[in-house]
């Protein structure tokens, strides 16, 4: 094996066990008699190991895993006896693939694979399958698979039925045609994007799009958009890149998708070819394989040429023609209040004239005063005029007249200046007032204008329950689908993006929540489950409910999925509450599905709906009681477009509440804050209620100021939280903006709006910041590990080279100093030499001294007695996990670990963080 391969050993062990432990779970559904669709996952399956083996060097695993992908690769039809004979054969295989994987792990390499497979008598039952039906197993010849149609439902007449289907829905295809049209756009800007596209994105895009056609019975999209699905998830998995012919597929499949869309709305078109041709180089590229370029199919006309034979497509909302004359009736008094300001308006232009005359009477006023006393020249020059005056103020002497000198003329004319400039700031005033008070009404008109229209763009909700009354009657198994609040009225926008969260949430509670009849009988249940969906309008929000009365989660379970994909450690998912726990569903790629169906288990289902949601400015919250059943929450806002905020002051950064989500506004003395096990809490109308800081959020430290501090009490989905900032400012009635994909992922955001001072506001969602609260891992770092991690030393205990290399260069681009060791025995003669590190990151099987050996000597040394040890170990039984913390390990990890995550955490134990 060359140096490079050695190099991605651990990349090839990680997908492989993945792989198998898929494997064993598809096994275990056939042998139960569950969902023959298995087979075809299967097949997958060992075709990816098959491929996988071979790059590697592992010729007898690649063999093994090909007979186990030519057995099932016809779908052989067989009787009961013969059936479980293959599952047991089948079963063989998969026992060896897993001894030889542990051989490679441990570096023994793949060992005797064919002699284990006949030891266990693989190669008898083998043999005697063979001889019972010996052609039951014969692979499809090209030209069969070439006559075989490769996407189901298309038979002649396909565009005849694509538009029987669109009438028969007309209803719902005006909801269900721009969702998917939205879609295939984020899908062809994530293609287009190039190697800069988030493919999770796109996967999700083309998930929805596949889970959608199937709730609605829109079968050919629904299958298509599976072979869509597969190709990428295969790159979201790293299975294969998104090269030029992996790209090229994508974007034709998005226009091939726009095109059945066409066709069902009218636009002749030959698409069944085209579909299959495309299905074929899907399916290709989904193995690894480049396709044969093939002869394109006549194109249908872009989305840009004319299309005479059918209607433009155009948005429309009914209106009920009362909102109407009520938007009139407010228009008109616009008009008139337009008027009445207006008036306003001319008055103070005539109020700036009157002040303009008087600054005239002013300047000519002390003008006359400088000349007779301030320029003595001037007066010189006019001596003569100034006789002739004297002459006729004796004459006024004589005549006993009053005598005005120029002070006096000028005193006169600046107290006639001042009656005049008080008349004039008592008429702006006047003026003034009569303007502030029109602006008043300007508003309060504009609000009830917006209010008017945003009741006219609102729609039922029961325009969403038709399509889940629909998807609960196409079902197999039967289920009772409950729903109320048909006539809540939402914005259309609201609306439209429930649709695809509430498919999802009714889809999760069939397949993970009602249990099968017998078992339901068993407990005491009704045989056919039931699903409640509920809508309530409460102030300016929307909560709709999504209940069965299943199962329920098993929280366990989920704890148990999560540390086995690396998604949290050991001790952090200890330290969860049970409530804290069930949200670890709404992680991407978490799913207790055991097995992978068209509209389950891939784990991407409640990311979309958690993502949808805070996307709309909502919240989720999820209610789950074992056996008695599982609530998930919606709270959206009935509007997304304007709304009222309160701005606050979190040191330089201005922050913003919505006002329908603030309880109250408060002052509190530093008295008053109670100190609980949880944190911080204050008490309000007779509740306590958890204070949480804003200061840590954006990394600074406390204020230190003295006084009252400030706090808003806000409303969440579970109840009230409070959060506490600098300065309380104003509020404001602004427009939301929708948050980008880089920020939309930040739990604590709702939204985002420019205030009238044109500053950048980011809008703080209370369910988020309360859920950020509880998961202190989450929240912004209170200290810089910068400098630890520069400083810290580490050593990597592990028997594989291909594990040390690539957890040592991580943990080297996380800024540690990593020191090796090929096992526990090495790791102590290495600890004898040098005993100074800042932790410890050992595996579990290893030669000479195991992990748990390892352990026990660490803490029965003064030197390390108190040095943490990280477990990262392939095993994720329970039972390993409270061995390695009775012997004194500090945390625990399952690989694959996710890297952010272990940073994370050995920053937060390198730094004296909590253990």
């Amino acid at each position: 094996m060359t140096a490079h391969s050695a190099d991605l050993l651990g990349a090839y062990l990680l997908e492989s066990w993945q792989n198998l432990t898929q494997l064993e779970a598809c096994l275990a559904e056939l042998r139960a008699g569950h969902d023959p669709g298995a087979v075809d996952a299967l097949v997958v399956l060992y075709h990816r190991m098959r491929g996988s083996a071979a790059l590697y060097g592992f010729p007898q695993m690649s063999s093994l895993a090909a007979l186990g992908e030519r057995l099932l690769e016809s779908r052989p039809e067989l009787p009961e006896e013969l059936r479980q004979q293959l599952l047991g054969v089948l079963h063989s295989v998969t026992v060896c693939l897993r001894s030889a994987l542990e051989g490679v792990a441990s570096g023994q390499g793949e060992g005797e694979v064919g002699l284990t497979f006949a030891g266990i008598g693989g190669t008898r039952r083998l043999q005697d399958l063979l001889a019972a039906r010996p052609t039951a197993f014969r692979a499809p010849s090209a030209p069969e698979r070439a006559k075989t149609p490769e996407v189901p439902g298309t038979p002649a007449g396909l565009e005849a039925k694509l538009r029987a289907f669109r009438e028969g829905q007309s209803d719902l295809w005006g909801y269900f045609a721009p969702e998917v049209r939205e879609h295939l756009d984020a899908l062809r800007t994530g293609l287009e994007a190039g190697e800069s596209g988030d493919v999770t994105e796109m996967f999700r895009a083309a998930h929805t799009v596949k889970g959608s056609a199937y709730m609605v019975g829109f079968e050919v999209l629904g299958d298509f958009g599976h072979g869509l699905e597969n190709l990428l998830s295969a790159v979201r998995d790293g299975e294969r890149t998104l090269d030029a012919p992996a790209r090229q597929a994508l974007l034709e499949a998005t226009s091939v998708v726009e095109r059945l869309l066409r066709a069902a709305e009218g636009e002749p078109d030959d698409l069944a070819p085209v579909l299959a041709r495309l299905s074929r180089r899907l399916t290709a590229l989904v193995d690894g394989e480049v396709p044969e370029p093939e002869a394109p199919a006549p194109q249908a006309p872009g989305p840009e040429a004319p299309r005479p034979a059918s209607p433009e497509r155009r948005e429309s909302v009914r209106v009920d023609p009362r909102r109407l004359d009520a938007l009139m009736d407010l228009v008109g008094e616009l008009v008139v209040s337009r008027a009445r300001l207006g008036q306003t308006l001319s008055q103070l232009a005539g109020l700036t004239q009157a002040m303009t005359d008087s600054h005239a009477r002013v300047g000519r006023a002390v003008r006359d005063f400088e000349e007779r006393y301030l320029n003595p020249d001037m007066v010189r020059v006019g001596e003569g005029t100034a006789t002739s005056r004297a002459s006729v103020g004796e004459l006024f002497d004589e005549l006993e007249f009053d005598t005005y000198n120029d002070l006096n003329v000028l005193a006169r004319a600046v107290t006639e200046l001042a009656a005049d400039f008080g008349e004039v700031r008592s008429s702006f005033g006047t003026g003034l007032s009569g303007l502030r008070d029109e602006n008043e009404r300007l508003g309060k008109l504009l609000r009830r204008l917006r209010q008017e229209v945003a009741r006219t763009s609102r729609v039922p909700f029961g325009q969403v329950t038709t399509r889940l009354r629909r998807w609960a009657r196409g079902r197999a198994e039967p289920l009772n689908l409950i729903t109320e609040g048909e006539r809540v009225e939402v914005e259309a926008g609201v609306l439209q993006g429930l649709a695809d969260p509430l498919l999802h949430l009714v889809t999760n509670a069939a397949h993970h929540g009602l249990e099968p009849g017998g078992e339901r009988v068993r407990a005491g249940k009704p045989p056919v489950g039931t699903i409640r969906v509920r809508a309530v309008a409460r102030g300016h929000h929307l909560d709709v409910e999504v209940s069965d009365d299943g199962r329920g989660i098993d929280v366990a379970a989920v704890r148990e999925r999560a540390l086995a994909r690396g998604l949290r450690s050991a001790a952090e998912l200890a330290a969860m509450t049970d409530e804290a726990a069930l949200h670890l569903i709404l992680l991407p790629g978490l799913s207790t599905a055991r097995e992978v169906t068209a509209e389950a288990g891939r784990g991407v289902g409640m990311d979309v709906v958690a993502s949808n949601v805070r996307r709309l400015g909502g919240e989720l919250l999820i209610r789950s009681r074992p056996g008695e059943g599982t609530t998930f929450t919606l709270r959206v806002p009935l509007t997304v477009r304007v709304a009222e905020i309160v701005l606050a002051r979190v040191g330089r950064q201005t922050v913003a509440f919505a006002t329908n989500s603030v309880a109250a506004l408060r002052e509190v003395d530093p008295g008053e804050v109670l100190g609980t096990p949880a944190g911080e809490a204050v008490e309000h109308e007779g509740r306590r209620v958890p204070l949480h800081p804003l200061r840590p959020l954006w990394g600074l430290p406390e204020s230190g100021a003295r006084g009252p501090r400030r706090v808003a009490v806000l409303h969440t989905a579970s109840g009230l939280t409070a959060a506490e900032v600098d300065e309380f400012l104003d509020i404001e009635e602004v427009s939301l903006r929708p948050l980008e994909p880089l920020l939309a992922s930040l739990p604590f955001l709702a939204g985002a709006t420019v205030t009238s001072g044109g500053e950048v506001v980011p809008l703080l969602d209370p369910g988020g910041l309360e859920r950020l609260a509880g998961q202190p891992r989450l929240w912004a770092p209170r200290l810089d590990t910068r400098g630890t991690r520069q400083q810290a030393r580490l050593l990597l205990v592990d028997d594989s080279v291909s594990v040390r290399r690539v957890v040592g260069r991580m943990l080297e681009r996380g800024g540690y100093r990593v020191v090796t060791a090929a096992d526990g025995q090495a790791a102590l003669e290495v600890l004898g030499q040098d005993a100074a590190f800042d932790l410890i990151l050992s595996d579990l099987e290893m030669p000479r001294m195991n992990g748990y050996e390892l352990i026990e000597a660490l803490r029965s040394r003064v030197s390390t007695a108190s040095t943490p040890v990280v477990v990262m170990t392939t095993r994720a039984g329970e039972k390993h996990q409270r061995l390695a913390f009775a012997l004194g390990a500090t945390d625990y990890f399952s690989k694959p670990v996710d890297e952010t995550l272990l940073l994370r955490r050995l920053g937060q134990l390198c730094a004296g963080g909590a253990a």
